[in-house]
């Protein structure tokens, strides 16, 4: 006696194929404050340090000085190459424990009591206040650079700019992108680079700098095009 048969009509395999890759990308050159971020970190970390730890305040105020100290020299020098880093490195390394080995012992009594007579402190309200700013200035920041960005799609880059929605189109048949590590100190805090674009027939390439997320924007950018 025969069983009972399972009818397949109208039942066909569920596809298994991958989702279509996006097909566009979206990319911004931020300003260089960006880099700021640690001296934003530092000054809430300084804040509560003096106000709950009072009698180290001179200590406070010396960790935020080196922390601004450096965090300036990355927004004002370029780092293009790791030997420069290990360099800038080495360098800060040496001279805060020349400072400190003469602050024990007394090499160079003059400028042991230089150091000693500075008073680099300040009240938890200056780091707070100073947080404050910076917070609004990453924020006008972040708003601003939401009107102005770059879309890049497999046919066409479109540049957006301004809160009218101004848009520049180019096509990127013949677009040539290219990504360079234009400073280790911004890619290590940041994983920003330059992107320089240049579009079939135009005299002057696009340059783009601080983009953050460099490789995730060139590996994208691979895929579309």
């Amino acid at each position: 006696k025969n069983g009972p048969t399972e009818s397949r009509e109208g039942t066909e395999p569920m596809s298994t194929a991958p989702a279509e890759a996006s097909s566009e990308l979206i990319f911004r050159s931020l300003p260089k404050m960006i880099f700021l971020w640690p001296t934003a970190i530092i000054c809430i970390a300084m804040g509560l340090a003096s106000q709950f730890v009072p009698s180290y305040e001179q200590v406070w105020g010396g960790i935020f000085m080196v922390v601004l100290g450096v965090n300036l020299m990355v927004l004002t020098f370029d780092f293009p190459r790791s030997t420069s880093l290990t360099l800038a490195t080495v360098v800060i390394a040496t001279v805060l424990g020349l400072i400190l080995l003469n602050q024990y012992f007394g090499i160079v009594e003059p400028l042991r009591k230089f150091f000693s007579s500075l008073d680099i402190s300040a009240s938890p309200d200056f780091y707070y206040v100073l947080f404050g700013v910076m917070m609004i200035m990453f924020g006008g920041m972040y708003f601003i650079t939401r009107f102005d960005y770059w879309e890049l799609g497999s046919n066409e880059l479109v540049h957006h700019r301004g809160m009218l929605g101004d848009v520049e189109r180019y096509s990127t048949a013949g677009l040539k992108l290219n990504s360079e590590l234009s400073d280790v100190f911004e890619y290590l805090l940041w994983g920003a680079g330059r992107i320089v674009m240049t579009p079939a027939g135009s005299a002057r390439p696009i340059v783009l700098d601080n983009v953050p997320n460099i490789h995730r924007v060139t590996t994208a950018a691979d895929d579309i095009l």
